[in-house]
């Protein structure tokens, strides 16, 4: 069941990261068309494509995570040997989700700071920054799967 839900998550996380970057390409070809050859731009072409890059990182950051292929900042990892690095990887998942739930409360607070604090005319950028509290959200439910996995390296 674990392993069904992870693999969604994965499936769905990859489809958002596919078609957020195919967007933001095609995006800047119309940017670059209109403003080259009409001489005339979308200035929220810019901005949608500064919180689709937004999207493309969390994503990739949350699709490396579920891989094991996140970044690692353990300086003993090298001097350790495979059963220590599979024992301690649950504590430091545990730690590393709880430091991600933690920014994603942070980061909730945030989006309802922005929502209230918005003007009215930048309100349409808002949706984009509710990726900061799911990326957070999303990584830390990573995490956990990493704890809940069976001790396979």
């Amino acid at each position: 069941m674990l392993n069904w839900i992870e693999n969604s998550l994965i499936k769905l996380e990859s489809l958002v990261a596919a078609l957020s970057l195919l967007l933001m390409l095609l995006l800047s070809m119309v940017e670059i068309i209109t403003r080259n050859f009409f001489d005339f731009g979308f200035p929220e072409i810019e901005i949608i494509n500064r919180n689709l890059l937004v999207v493309c990182g969390a994503t990739g950051a949350v699709l490396a995570t579920s891989s094991l292929r996140h970044i690692h900042v353990d300086a003993l990892t090298p001097f350790l040997s495979k059963q220590h690095l599979l024992m301690l990887r649950v504590p430091l998942s545990l730690l590393s989700a709880v430091v991600c739930g933690i920014m994603a409360y942070y980061a909730t607070l945030f989006c309802i700071d922005e929502w209230d604090f918005a003007p009215s005319n930048e309100r349409w950028t808002l949706p984009f920054t509710l990726m900061y509290p799911t990326g957070f959200s999303l990584l830390s439910l990573h995490f956990l799967l990493i704890c809940l996995r069976k001790n396979e390296p």
